[in-house]
């Protein structure tokens, strides 16, 4: 087959909307299509048989990729924007010593990308919507969870749930020990039948022990003529959720201990004990194992309550669970207050990059202070008032052009959260952006990389 003529070549070139330029071995540039010369300012005449260096000098842009993959021999590709226009750059070594670059516009793929992104946040929202309209009828919290971690601790508790057994939940303050209690009772054969709360940090000690036992008429000054049920009584039939039992006294965690025994109590001023059907869920964010060592808590009572010990992580730990909490408390607050507000996905990798020391609860206050005190519809990065955590985790090392910078710490970032995660729908989710955005820059990555 006789080969196609150079002329023919060149118009099917000039039709690519790909930019096309090639350099030979001697370090000329021998070939540039229109899309390519329109892209670089210049007359295609004036770009060929000309050195790269010489056009550069004479302030004529060419793609940055070019002269790296000239200088290191090795395949480039980098995203940078260029006089409003967002571009995809990539340069490749052939045979023989010849360098081929190409510029391709994906300004309008990005534009149709971050629609659909906005379509998809609204369709989440949607669907967390409709999960909190069923969740209020059905008269429960939803458990808002897309992290391996929770859904480990999940799948632990609905296999306890359904008996009686004892259960001690760890973790650290604002972990949602609470939320996860109320959904032990409602997946529990006890769900009809009533859910009793006490936190024990936040009475005082002289009121824990009526308030838990409850007392009878007479029984001390300022009691009630008809004396009083305590929350123990109260969750007969049900559930007793101890919170913070850490703070309980010593003295009193003696009458507990007889209560989990027994399951009978004495209200106080009574002498005849009363039995009590409970299940006993309890929580705390201290290290009990360590206050009974110390001689701050009973032994034989911590043995009573680690019967199923359940530890919820940290959100530092699952930052997967970042956007899908964010938005469902966005959901929770907008239709509380009866307001539209959106999450733009800086934002959400503006929350998943923060430490939250505070855990899901400093969470939850912060979206809703957003919510009721920002006049945007759109919550952006600029709107959050986090502090950063640990020092800034970007490293200055040389000065560069800022978009350059940007380009490649936005590759470091996806090529870390896919080292870390594996896929493009958790890096997705973790960024907060679409998975398939996420899927084309780990692709830009592993291509900068060197990797397959």
């Amino acid at each position: 087959m006789a080969p196609l003529p150079e002329a023919m070549i060149s118009a099917m070139l000039d039709g690519l909307a790909e930019g096309v330029l090639a350099v030979s071995p001697d370090g000329r540039i021998r070939l540039a299509n229109g899309t390519m010369a329109q892209l670089l300012g210049r007359p295609q005449a004036e770009l060929l048989n000309r050195m790269p260096a010489e056009l550069e000098a004479g302030e004529t842009w060419l793609p940055p990729v070019l002269r790296r993959c000239l200088e290191t021999g090795e395949r480039q590709a980098m995203i940078l924007e260029r006089a409003g226009r967002r571009l995809a750059l990539t340069a490749l070594p052939l045979p023989e010593g010849w360098v081929v670059a190409t510029a391709r516009d994906i300004t309008e793929l990005d534009r149709l990308e971050r629609q659909v992104e906005r379509m998809t946040q609204e369709r989440e929202r949607y669907h967390h919507e409709l999960a909190g309209l069923r969740a209020v009828q059905a008269g429960r919290t939803e458990v808002v969870s897309s992290s391996l971690a929770m859904q480990r601790v999940l799948d632990l508790i609905r296999r306890v749930a359904p008996v009686d057994s004892t259960i001690l939940l760890l973790g650290e303050s604002g972990v949602g020990k609470g939320v996860l209690a109320a959904e032990i009772h409602r997946l529990s054969r006890r769900r009809g039948r009533p859910f009793v709360r006490i936190d024990c940090a936040a009475l005082p000690e002289s009121l824990l022990e009526s308030e838990l036992f409850g007392y009878s008429p007479g029984s001390f000054t300022g009691a009630r003529r008809e004396g009083k049920p305590g929350l123990i009584e109260q969750a007969h039939g049900g559930t007793l959720f101890i919170d913070e039992i850490g703070d309980v006294p010593l003295e009193l965690q003696v009458k507990l201990l007889h209560v989990i025994q027994e399951r009978r109590i004495i209200r106080l001023g009574a002498v005849t004990p009363k039995s009590v059907d409970i299940r006993i869920v309890a929580a705390t964010h201290r290290d009990l194992e360590a206050m009974v060592a110390e001689g701050r808590f009973r032994a034989d009572l911590y043995y009573r309550l680690n019967v199923v010990p359940v530890t919820i992580p940290p959100l530092r730990e699952r930052p997967e669970d970042i956007p899908v909490l964010a938005r469902a408390f966005l959901d929770k607050f907008c239709a509380r207050y009866r307001v539209e507000r959106t999450l733009t996905p800086e934002a959400v990798s503006r929350l998943v990059a923060y430490s939250w020391p505070g855990n899901v609860r400093e969470l939850e206050n912060l979206v809703e202070r957003l919510v009721v005190t920002l006049d945007d519809r759109e919550i952006r990065p600029e709107h959050l008032p986090l502090p950063a955590a640990g020092g800034s985790p970007v490293q200055v090392r040389e000065i560069v052009p800022l978009k350059e910078a940007v380009a490649a710490l936005e590759l470091e970032l996806v090529g870390e959260a896919y080292r870390r995660f594996g896929s493009s729908v958790k890096v997705g989710r973790v960024l907060g952006i679409h998975q398939t955005t996420a899927a084309r820059k780990i692709r830009e990555w592993k291509a900068r990389a060197g990797r397959q």
